[in-house]
């Protein structure tokens, strides 16, 4: 399995299972954990761009943002409905990004 086909695999898995709303309650509500996502992307992309780095090191580095999803998610299932205008929260967390 190359890099390309293990990252598109892990990506399309967790789209399964990935709630509409995540990445905006992590955004306003759980700064830790949005700040932990961001790293871990950032993590991902050096392990997958860098020639040097195998492919068992970017599974690892995916299994760690697996078990971040599967973590956020699952309280982000427990929590009560909140009110987060997603669109708006996307626009800001572009920005941010883009900052950054």
């Amino acid at each position: 399995m190359t890099k390309e086909e293990l990252l598109t695999r892990t990506l399309e898995d967790l789209g399964k299972g990935y709630p509409i709303g995540l990445y905006e309650y992590l955004f306003r509500r759980r700064t830790d954990l949005y700040k932990q996502l961001i790293e871990l992307e950032d993590k991902i992309d050096h392990t997958y761009l860098n020639p040097n780095e195998s492919i068992d090191q970017l599974k690892a580095v995916l299994r760690e943002y697996w078990t971040f999803h599967i973590s956020a998610i699952k309280e982000f299932t427990q929590i009560p409905l909140i009110d987060i205008n997603i669109a708006r929260t996307r626009d800001e967390m572009s920005e941010e990004r883009m900052r950054a």
